[in-house]
């Protein structure tokens, strides 16, 4: 039998690591199988909340920025609706680069900073003091939704042979 963890506790800390790493995974997972498709079909337009592949891939990117920029203290730019004009290959490019980044910067912070809080402005919503082991939690979580959305559109264009990317999947036999 294989056991998920060797500890019975595991900290807030290992925890954000983990879904900081599952996330630069998980995301390399999925471009790396979108490499082997054609570009043209990562363009064409579908009923989603983004209508394609590529537009799809920008907003992943767009949003882990932007939780980014809150983490180092930055107040970032609302950008959400605005046109992408990029290029899948450059969606795929900043996307990877953004993944490692955040993956980067949850690797050496100690619990204390994990547990440190960050003002985020939230467009439409309001101010709030959110630690930062919350926030790559909800990156993760928003990744992994959009990278559904993604497996989704694909197969409305005819790509059906998606990987799997699901956490616990990485977590007992990729990690």
């Amino acid at each position: 039998m294989i056991h998920a963890t060797t500890t019975p506790q595991t900290s807030f800390t290992a925890i954000a690591r983990a879904n900081a790493a599952w996330n630069l995974w998980a995301n390399n997972t999925l471009l790396a199988w979108l490499e082997t498709k054609s570009p043209e079909l990562l363009d064409v337009e579908v009923t989603s909340s983004f209508s394609s592949i590529r537009k799809t891939l920008r907003h992943i990117w767009n949003v882990q920025d932007w939780w980014m920029a809150c983490l180092l203290g930055e107040e970032p730019a609302f950008t959400y609706g605005e046109e992408y004009t990029g290029t899948v290959k450059d969606a795929m490019e900043g996307l990877t680069a953004s993944s490692q980044r955040l993956h980067d910067y949850f690797e050496f912070l100690s619990a204390t900073e994990m547990a440190d809080t960050c003002r985020v402005a939230i467009p439409f919503t309001g101010d709030f003091d959110i630690p930062r082991f919350e926030m790559i939690q909800h990156v993760a979580n928003h990744s992994s939704y959009h990278r559904g959305q993604v497996v989704t559109i694909a197969r409305n264009v005819g790509i059906t042979d998606a990987p799997m990317t699901d956490y616990m999947y990485w977590n007992l036999l990729e990690r």
